[in-house]
């Protein structure tokens, strides 16, 4: 029909399987082979796990369904900044390989990879195969690739075998994937557009490349024709190399119920947030360059301050007297606080850099860095209170707490 030789152009597309409740697979072990929904803050389905499709789960279901027809079911809150931090470092790997990477969506990416097998010293097949896998093996979920001539190509070629598939279409073998393709599932062509072709006994993606180009410009606007082009092999769309910059800072807060004012339990409960915050980060290897603390009112106003670290760091620890004297700065005496809480910025890769020896902050820093693995056990505190809500609730009215404290430059007997 029509003649494409083998890699005039060499498109890779990466697409996350099942993205948001893989992501929460990977951060929850126990969760691993479970059936898993995203979406209970809205009531429905925003993400379905493969282990929850086998019973017929599908996105937009409600959550009252899902419970009916799959009781053992986890249902859990969207968290896009946990799925950001994903994306960001799938989109990293992807750029330790090919400098010309598109963050087509949160969870899926385009790449160029012509002219790259003499660099890797690997075929096209090959270099798929190493973004997969160094993909899987450091986030722990699963990707499937499609490699093509042209981006529609590649997109059709990473649903082909999912999850977890490499699907690799050279020139010549167009008319095979076309073929087992329905005309619905190509990037681009709704519903609408669809049933309509069909009307034609346009069914597959193969009958549409096969009319003639008066049919598509007669019968359908510009973007099918192009759509048409990028089918038959023809390079249309560019691969868009600008980041988006999807990914901005870490939030995390508390809303009290009722609201408080008790400082130490706010300073408290503050620097819970500021760890967990700075523990996601490291988690993904970014240093932090800003903390913003704030406590929102009773009456919905933000109290927010910001700290700028120079140079951005990894450890919380290392500016406690600063986070300190930022959360006394909006913290005010007979104010009722419903919300404590910081948002992390200005965020940055960690490339270890070689630390001048026996500096008094590097010495400290090296300790953190052995005594940090213990809090992030839960097996010591850094200043912070062991409560929990009810009591909070049950002391709020009494003038005192006693806090138990463990520091890390002062033992407690």
């Amino acid at each position: 029909m029509f003649q494409v030789r083998s890699w005039p152009n060499v498109i890779l597309h990466l697409d996350g399987d099942a993205f948001f409740a893989s992501v929460f697979q990977a951060t929850n072990p126990r969760l691993k082979g479970q059936p898993v929904v995203t979406g209970s803050e809205r009531g429905l389905a925003t993400a379905v796990s493969y282990e929850a499709r086998k019973y017929g789960i599908h996105r937009g279901m409600l959550t009252w369904q899902i419970r009916k027809i799959c009781p053992q079911c986890t249902i859990i809150p969207s968290d896009y900044e946990l799925y950001s931090l994903f994306s960001q470092k799938m989109f990293t790997i992807l750029k330790s390989f090919s400098p010309a990477v598109e963050e087509y969506s949160i969870d899926e990416a385009f790449a160029d990879l012509k002219g790259l097998r003499q660099p890797f010293n690997m075929s096209y097949q090959e270099i798929g195969r190493a973004i997969k896998n160094k993909v899987e093996n450091s986030l722990g979920i699963t990707v499937s690739v499609g490699i093509s001539v042209t981006k529609s190509l590649a997109k059709l070629a990473s649903s082909f075998r999912k999850p977890s598939g490499l699907t690799l279409v050279p020139g010549h073998e167009i008319e095979i994937l076309l073929g087992k393709t329905v005309i619905s599932d190509v990037w681009g062509i709704g519903e609408n557009t669809s049933a309509y072709l069909q009307k034609f006994r346009i069914k597959t993606a193969l009958d549409f490349v096969r009319q003639p180009e008066s049919f598509v410009k007669t019968r359908l606007s510009k973007p099918f024709f192009e759509i048409w082009r990028e089918l038959r092999g023809e390079k249309v769309y560019e691969i868009n190399d600008r980041s988006k910059q999807s990914y901005k800072g870490i939030t995390r807060s508390q809303t009290f119920t009722p609201s408080i004012n008790n400082k130490n339990i706010l300073w408290a409960r503050l620097l819970n947030h500021i760890e967990d915050a700075f523990s996601q980060a490291r988690q993904f290897h970014y240093l932090v360059g800003k903390v913003c603390p704030f406590l929102k009112t009773q009456d919905f106003h933000y109290h927010v301050t910001e700290l700028k670290l120079s140079p951005p760091i990894a450890y919380p620890y290392l500016v406690r007297e600063e986070l300190r004297h930022a959360f006394e700065s909006v913290w005010k005496k007979g104010i009722l606080y419903r919300t404590a809480g910081c948002r992390i910025t200005d965020l940055q890769a960690d490339e270890t850099s070689q630390m001048t020896l026996f500096t008094t902050d590097n010495l400290l820093e090296k300790k953190i860095k052995k005594v940090y693995p213990l809090y992030e056990a839960k097996k010591i505190d850094f200043g912070t209170t062991f409560f929990d809500r009810k009591t909070v609730e049950d002391n709020k009215p009494k003038p005192k707490l006693k806090l138990p404290v463990i520091s890390i430059s002062h033992s407690s007997s």
